[in-house]
């Protein structure tokens, strides 16, 4: 099976609550880095993390926070596991999300760490999350981080045309202009990524924001 192919499958079936199917599809496999820019490693994780969210949902901390603790650890027999992991795991998304896990599961300090580091981030495709982070922080200001959403629209619609990755960025300019309460024009700019080639996971986060899991 092409590696793109496998990426799509593992993200689908994590998103429809097929964990150890999506889990299964790593094993006994060669991952070269595909043209778009999706690492396994960034699957890899989106999985596990889709994974503890979904437990989360049913109310089942114990195995959320099971996963949330070995989501960084090697995995036996995935040699891709064993390096590079960490620079995902500190993404403002990723930490963002992990803070919402900790907190509903009752981890009020380990969530505000999360928080204050999702907070931080510059790059424009990752402002919505450390806007969503700065919301649940002491000291939030909502006319400044307006004003960072918005200067992140602009940059993210000044990469697209020349971007190798125009599905990511459409992606990234639909949850900015929903954070904006711009609704109807991000949910066309979301429709947009999906039609467009896939680029570092595009489809998945697209149809994940249609869905309503994006910060509003």
């Amino acid at each position: 099976m092409p590696t793109a192919l496998v990426y799509e499958l593992a993200l689908s079936r994590a998103e429809a609550g097929n964990y150890d199917d999506a889990i299964a599809l790593f094993t006994n496999r060669f991952f070269g880095r595909e043209e778009g820019g999706t690492n396994v490693r960034q699957v890899w994780i989106e999985v596990k993390l889709t994974q503890a969210l979904g437990l989360s949902r049913e109310g089942r901390c114990v195995e959320t926070l099971d996963v949330m603790k070995n989501l960084g650890s090697p995995a036996s027999g995935l040699a891709f596991t064993e390096n590079g992991l960490q620079p995902i795991l500190e993404s403002a998304r990723t930490n963002y999300l992990l803070a919402e896990l900790s907190t509903s599961c009752g981890q009020k300090t380990e969530a505000d760490r999360r928080y204050a580091a999702s907070s931080k981030a510059t790059d424009p495709s990752q402002v919505v999350w450390a806007w969503a982070a700065a919301r649940k922080r002491p000291g939030y200001k909502s006319e400044y981080w307006r004003r960072r959403l918005t200067s992140a629209l602009s940059e993210a619609k000044s990469r697209l045309p020349a971007s190798s990755y125009k599905g990511w960025w459409t992606y990234s300019i639909g949850i900015l202009q929903i954070a904006l309460g711009r609704e109807e024009q991000g949910r066309s700019s979301l429709r947009d990524a999906i039609s467009l080639p896939e680029s570092l996971m595009s489809y998945h986060f697209a149809r994940l924001a249609l869905e309503g899991a994006t910060p509003r």
